[in-house]
C-alpha cells in the first residue's frame, strides 16, 4: 500500500500511531521501520523513544524497540528500524540458510519509498555499495517482497517505479491542501537571481589552454582543447567549475539574507557537488564579513555525507543557533526536519520534478517561535522557472 503525504504533514507521527494501533490490536506481532540512509533512522528512533502513547508511556517503552545498531534482530523485538543496505546484507548477502526467516516481519513500513528514483542527485549512502540506480532498485524490491508481510509506504512525492511496487496511493494529502488547512506554509515570489555568466553560460574557444581538475584524484593538469566547448548554467560547479559566479551570488545572498537577528531563521543551500560546497561556504563567510559582520566560521557549514559525523551536525543546525546556513548537495533533501528553514538558495539545476518537490518541501514547515508566515526562495540557476510548471504540489 502507498500513502502519499506532502512534506511536513506528520508521516512519522502517522507511522508511530499506525503501527501502535496494529500492534496493540495484535494485527501484527513484528515490525519492520526501512530507512536509506542513518540520518533518518536515527530521527525515527528518537521519535519512538519519545512519543508518549499511553500516559506517560513512550512507544520505546511499550513495545521495546531495535535501532540501526542492532543488525540480527530476535523474533520477540516488537519493532525493528533499519537501512535499506543492512536488509539487502541480512537477506541477499548471506547463504541461504543463513538468512532471517520470511516471517521475521508482519509487517513493514518504508520510508520515503520514492528513494532510488534519480539520475541527478549525489548517491545516499546506502546507495553507493550498488552498481547503479537500477541496481539499487532491483535489490530495494527485492527485499522487500522477500519478507511475506504487509508493506506500506510513505513519500511525499510518489515515483514511477514506486507505484509498480506499491500500487497507486490509498490515500493523498497534497500541499496545497496541507496550506490551505493551515498545517503548511507558501512561498513569496522567488527571487531570480541573474548574473552575466548565468545569462551568457561559458565558453572555451578551440586551442585555448585550460587547468583540467581529476575528480578521482583530486590533481590538476593542463590540456589544450581540440575545439570549442560550451557550458550552459545547468553545468556550472559540475563540469566546469565557476568561481567568479560562485563568488558574486555568495555577496548577493550576504545583501539580501539576514543571518543575526534573532527570528531571522535558518537558510539551506543547495550546491551541485561535495567540493562544491566547499567552495560556496568560503565564499558566503566571506561575503557577510565583507558587509562588516562579525560572523563566526561556524555560523556558515557545510552539512554532506563527507563532513564528521554529520548526525551530529544535522541536529545542531535543527536545535541550536549554529549552523545558521547549512550548504548541503543531497542529504538534507529528503525527511529531515528543520521548521526554522526560512530561506533556501537553489545554486544547482536538477531534471527531477521530485527532487525540486523535496527540495522545496523542506522549508515549508511552519514555525511560530520566529513568526513564520512564508519562506523565501533564492534561484541562480532558474530552476524555479524551469520546474515549478511540471510539479505536483499544486
Amino acid at each position: 500500500m502507498l500513502i502519499a503525504m506532502a512534506t511536513g504533514t506528520g508521516k512519522t507521527k502517522l507511522t508511530i500511531a499506525m503501527i501502535y494501533r496494529l500492534l496493540e490490536e495484535k494485527r501484527f506481532l513484528r515490525g519492520c521501520f526501512v530507512v536509506d540512509r542513518s540520518a533518518l533512522g536515527e530521527q525515527a528512533e528518537s521519535a519512538f523513544e519519545t512519543t508518549r502513547m499511553v500516559g506517560a508511556k513512550t512507544f520505546a517503552e511499550i513495545f521495546g524497540l531495535r535501532g540501526l545498531g542492532d543488525q540480527d534482530v530476535d523474533r520477540d523485538a516488537k519493532i525493528h528500524i533499519c537501512t535499506v543496505q543492512s536488509l539487502v546484507k541480512r537477506v541477499l548477502e548471506r547463504e541461504h540458510e543463513e538468512r532471517p526467516p520470511v516471517d521475521q516481519y508482519d509487517l513493514i513500513r518504508i520510508d520515503e519509498c520514492h528513494r532510488g528514483y534519480l539520475l541527478d542527485r549525489e548517491m545516499s549512502e546506502a546507495e553507493t555499495t550498488f552498481r547503479d540506480q537500477n541496481d539499487y532498485v532491483s535489490k530495494y524490491r527485492r527485499v522487500i517482497e522477500y519478507f511475506d508481510a504487509v508493506k506500506i509506504g510513505l513519500t511525499a512525492t510518489p515515483a514511477l517505479h514506486t507505484a509498480q511496487i506499491f500500487g497507486d496511493p490509498i490515500y493523498r494529502y497534497s500541499y496545497r491542501e496541507a496550506v490551505i488547512d493551515g498545517w503548511l506554509i507558501d512561498h513569496d515570489p522567488p527571487h531570480l537571481i541573474k548574473t552575466a555568466l548565468s545569462e551568457a553560460g561559458i565558453t572555451i574557444e578551440a586551442g585555448e589552454t585550460i587547468d583540467v581538475l581529476d575528480p578521482r584524484t583530486g590533481e590538476i593538469d593542463t590540456a589544450m582543447l581540440p575545439d570549442q566547448l560550451n557550458f550552459t548554467v545547468e553545468q556550472f560547479n559540475r563540469r566546469v567549475r565557476a568561481p567568479k559566479f560562485n563568488e558574486v551570488i555568495a555577496q548577493e545572498i550576504a545583501r539580501r539574507v539576514d543571518i543575526i537577528s534573532p527570528n531571522a531563521g535558518k537558510t539551506l543551500v543547495f550546491a551541485t557537488s561535495d567540493e562544491h560546497a566547499d567552495e560556496v561556504v568560503q565564499y558566503l563567510r566571506q561575503a557577510y564579513r565583507d558587509e562588516g559582520l562579525e560572523i563566526r566560521d561556524d555560523m556558515i557549514q557545510k552539512i554532506t555525507g563527507s563532513v564528521d559525523k554529520p548526525g551530529k551536525l544535522i541536529l545542531k543546525y535543527k536545535n541550536e543557533a549554529d549552523p545558521r546556513i547549512a550548504v548541503t548537495v543531497d542529504l538534507l533533501t529528503t525527511g529531515i526536519d528543520v521548521p526554522a528553514i526560512t530561506n533556501l538558495v537553489f545554486l544547482r539545476r536538477v531534471n527531477s520534478r521530485i527532487l525540486y518537490d523535496q527540495m522545496v518541501g523542506r522549508a515549508t514547515r511552519k514555525c511560530d517561535e520566529i513568526g513564520k508566515e512564508a519562506f523565501q526562495i533564492y534561484d541562480a540557476v532558474d530552476l524555479y522557472p524551469n520546474l515549478q510548471a511540471t510539479t505536483r504540489r499544486i
